[in-house]
């Protein structure tokens, strides 16, 4: 481009201002911030615009330090407010870089459109918001996202050209892909099944190249994959990647808490539990959902709203149709997302190369494919589930057998040891029904809550087998089937809670 300044130095033509202008800024440079106006006047007299000039440099000398290599026409940092979508100008310069606009901005970040005059090509350059710029983690997180996404190469990803650092400043130059995001596509009505199995397919090819490199996204979202003019798929944003194991430098995520984007997060995500390839996958169920139906499948009022359905509810899976195409094909490609968005992980695909393999056989027309058989977590928590909702059924079902005892005990022995049965069995079938809940719906404060919980749930059990095993014996010789009942229930009582249920718990939780 003819109009591209030369990266090194101005051009030919204003050497000799040029040699002026670097003369006088280092002598401003030289005097005291009280001092330079006076200098600046004198120097420049009349000539406004080298007045003007030289304070563009002095201004951009105090944001970025002792560095100055840009055009003297030009400052050499972002600006200060994020400008609106568009055109920038006059445009800016920041080292090779000529910034012609902004793309977007959102979170923590602002793209912006460039063009590397050295190499002569159009590029995004992300930019931590002017607000932000200063918060280290939110830099560090930059950085990461610039060694994620440069170590990953696939036709699927955007290419990382540099991840750049001088003075405050801090940026990653990308290719710039012309064209639409999915949001884009989403929001004209759903897409024709051949077309979301393709957009699918190469999706998952692009996230099991991720995933091969050890990079979990954590954020894929509509918004965050663009189809470029040439019908092409990239996957963008990759600041919230999971990094593998020992990269990177101090850990920017705490256990517990939740990142990523609400509507598109995984029940383990939402959690705070830890992320694996799982976890895009099913972010990949929503996004497809998405282009298969036009609508979330949860859809709901607000960010807690969607979460709580995302926890909770299953979407409504709309019966294929012939007329939307071959049946076959769209049918597999349901059967396909409702795999992906199973709530718990182990009954997802259990990689992206699986899901990968499992489109293409729909692709090639095969039957559609059945999900995956529940892996051993997950029976193992089925089972500790199944464990604590019967012992709540059978406690409570034991209270009908002691009260016929009552009636055979002499006095008030009977009436107290019942209220004595009565109180063990409703204390604990609430504390299970509490861990149930918390294992659910808090998983993170179950270990803690288990804690807190178990002395008062095994004083109440054992207090239930105590009543039962004296009310059996008291009435077994004037009601032996009654007596022989009690006792029998106070030995499964006891057998339960102190070999089984450690067993299943140990199973289900790893501990």
């Amino acid at each position: 481009m003819t109009d591209a300044p030369n990266a090194d130095g101005p051009p030919p033509a204003r050497d000799s201002q040029w040699r002026r202008v670097n003369e006088l800024f280092h002598l401003a440079l030289e005097r005291s911030e009280s001092e330079r106006a006076h200098f600046l006047d004198e120097a420049c007299g009349s000539d406004t615009a080298l007045r003007a000039e030289l304070q563009t440099l002095i201004d951009a000398h105090s944001r970025a330090g002792d560095f100055i290599e840009t055009p003297v026409q030009a400052p050499a940092a972002f600006p200060d407010v994020v400008p609106a979508p568009g055109k920038v100008s006059p445009p800016l310069y920041i080292r090779q870089y000529r910034i012609d606009g902004v793309i977007g901005s959102g979170g923590m970040g602002v793209v912006y459109l460039a063009y590397d005059t050295k190499l002569e090509r159009k590029v995004a350059l992300k930019a931590i918001s002017p607000q932000y710029s200063h918060d280290p983690s939110r830099r560090e997180r930059l950085r990461r996202e610039g060694r994620a996404s440069a170590n990953l190469t696939h036709s699927g990803i955007a290419t990382v050209y540099a991840l750049e650092e001088f003075g405050d400043e801090i940026f990653i130059a990308t290719e710039f892909i012309e064209g639409e995001t999915l949001r884009e596509e989403i929001q004209r009505g759903p897409v024709a099944p051949p077309k979301a199995l393709e957009t699918a397919i190469a999706l998952a090819s692009a996230l099991a190249a991720a995933h091969d490199g050890g990079v979990i996204h954590r954020d894929l979202k509509p918004e965050n994959v663009m189809r470029s003019a040439a019908g092409g798929l990239k996957i963008l944003d990759f600041g919230l990647a999971q990094m593998p194991e020992g990269e990177g430098a101090a850990r920017l995520t705490v256990e517990g808490k939740v990142i990523g984007t609400p509507a598109y997060m995984a029940p383990e995500q939402i959690r705070g539990n830890k992320c694996d390839a799982r976890t895009d996958i099913f972010s990949f169920g929503i996004v497809m959902f998405e282009l298969l139906a036009g609508k979330h499948p949860f859809g709901g009022v607000g960010s807690e709203s969607t979460m709580a359905r995302i926890l909770e509810s299953e979407p409504g899976f709309p019966v294929a149709d012939a007329r939307e195409g071959d049946s076959r094909l769209v049918g597999g490609l349901w059967r396909v997302v409702r795999t992906c968005l199973a709530k718990h992980p182990d009954a997802r695909f259990a990689s992206a190369q699986a899901l990968l393999a499992a489109l293409e056989l729909v692709r090639g027309g095969s039957a559609p494919i059945e999900p995956p058989r529940m892996g051993p977590a997950l029976q193992a928590m089925r089972w500790w589930q199944f464990h604590q909702a019967a012992a709540c059924v059978a406690y409570a079902a034991l209270m009908l057998p002691l009260w016929w005892a009552r009636l055979n005990i002499d006095g008030r022995w009977g009436l107290w040891l019942f209220v004595a049965g009565l109180i063990a069995t409703v204390t604990a079938s609430v504390l299970r029904l509490h861990l149930l809940f918390a294992a659910s719906s808090l998983p993170d404060e179950w270990r803690a809550q288990r804690t807190q919980s178990h002395p008062w749930l095994r004083l109440a059990e054992i207090a239930l087998v105590a009543v039962l095993a004296g009310a059996g014996f008291w009435v077994l010789e004037g009601q032996p089937a009654l007596g022989a009942t009690l006792v029998s229930a106070a030995v499964v009582v006891l057998l339960s809670f102190t070999l089984i249920e450690p067993a299943t718990t140990r199973a289900a939780f790893r501990s």
